[in-house]
């Protein structure tokens, strides 16, 4: 009798261990989920209409928008704050089955200093069935886009970001629209292109 009551017990005691380790996953999980999202709310509604790159034929690049990647100009997180504006690129990087989001910051630099230098990218969220970025906006003719698969006018900046994800593990992602705050008509070209133009070459 002692035998089964004790076997009895150990059964419920790793019952109980086994939820409660499944259950601070979970927790764990879902606030990866959230600060993810604070970043992207935070980083898109901060996003400048500010050049940061140039095409072929010379004109200023402020937005580039992908399914499986995006780039814009906005301030830096907390800890970049003091750096100034950051080129920020949100990335899918992966394997097919198992994705996750990145984002790298890289400096804009001043007038006379050295170009954008790339740094090392983090992981906003892991363990990714599948994700990607729509758009929507305005064309360069002043017509409404519905939301798209990428964004083909570099010139200017969409007035919506949506981030779709699908999370492993049983993880809800909401689905997600971020309206740009800038107004995407204004670009702020005079000190971006001169800079651009002063490390472009001739």
């Amino acid at each position: 009798m002692l035998a089964l009551l004790l076997l009895g017990v150990t059964a419920s005691l790793h019952t109980i261990s086994s939820a409660t380790r499944a259950g601070m996953a979970r927790t764990e999980r879902l606030d990866e989920v959230r600060a993810a999202q604070a970043y992207l709310r935070r980083a898109l509604t901060g996003a400048m209409p500010y050049p940061w790159n140039l095409t072929s034929k010379r004109t200023p690049i402020v937005f580039r928008g992908e399914s499986a990647a995006l780039a814009f100009v906005a301030p830096g997180p907390g800890y970049l704050a003091t750096q100034g504006l950051q080129l920020q690129t949100l990335t899918f990087a992966g394997t097919k089955d198992d994705l996750r989001l990145e984002v790298s910051f890289a400096p804009l630099a001043a007038r006379g200093a050295s170009p954008i230098v790339p740094e090392g990218a983090e992981v906003l969220v892991d363990h990714l069935a599948s994700g990607h970025f729509v758009y929507s906006g305005m064309d360069d003719g002043g017509h409404a886009v519905t939301w798209q698969s990428s964004w083909p006018y570099s010139g200017r900046m969409p007035t919506m970001v949506g981030v779709e994800l699908v999370l492993k593990g049983g993880v809800r992602w909401p689905v997600m629209a971020v309206p740009l705050r800038m107004d995407t008509e204004a670009v702020n070209g005079r000190e971006g292109l001169a800079r651009l133009t002063a490390f472009a070459k001739p």
